[in-house]
């Protein structure tokens, strides 16, 4: 029996509110702010804005995770860390705070970036110390979805990552009411290095 378009139409609502809830059911309590909603409807009908500027805040926080409790890295505060919209052609202008006992940072998956802006320790900057401030700055020269992430040890297995939308400079070439974000991770019941050693 074939359904009606209203019928698949209130299918695939059901679908995607179930993905963008039931994913991070476990984490409910540090859903970021743009996740955030009293009502799922306003959840799948919100859509950011893009901006040019952030501060983010590298952390530690503990996480309901699986029925157990764990100790993760995070930005801001969440698992993952929060979305961040640009928009191409913008300069950008990224403020990361490291409050972590060691040193810590961001890359930029998938950027077009000046090299000394690119996050990879060791390669093309020294980190971010602990108790310090690092300002990215970059034009941004495409548009996409990509991530973000830490690139120091085994940061980003332990919860240092999040989404970006960039969007064109020209705005997108179709029309469209709503965002979905969704960002599919695990998170390692072992120590990473422990995981890594094996």
């Amino acid at each position: 029996k074939k359904r009606k378009g209203a019928e698949m139409d209130e299918t695939r609502r059901r679908l995607l509110r179930a993905m963008a809830f039931g994913s991070v059911g476990a984490a409910t309590g540090l859903l970021p702010t743009w996740a955030l909603s009293a009502d799922a409807r306003d959840y799948l009908a919100h859509r950011s804005q893009p901006q040019s500027r952030y501060d983010i805040t590298i952390g530690e926080t503990p996480i309901s995770f699986a029925g157990r409790t764990e100790q993760a890295l995070t930005f801001n505060g969440t698992v993952p860390g929060p979305l961040i919209h640009l928009r191409e052609g913008d300069d950008v202008v990224l403020n990361v705070t490291n409050t972590l006992d060691e040193s810590s940072s961001i890359h930029w998956h998938g950027f077009l970036v000046p090299f000394e802006m690119d996050g990879v320790p060791g390669v093309n900057f020294e980190g971010i110390g602990s108790g310090e401030t690092f300002t990215y700055r970059f034009p941004l020269k495409q548009s996409g979805t990509y991530w973000y992430h830490s690139h120091t040890r085994f940061q980003e297995q332990v919860g240092l990552y999040g989404p970006v939308i960039i969007e064109p400079k020209d705005g997108e070439p179709y029309p469209y009411e709503r965002d979905y974000t969704i960002v599919l991770s695990d998170f390692p019941s072992d120590d990473p290095e422990f995981v890594f050693d094996r």
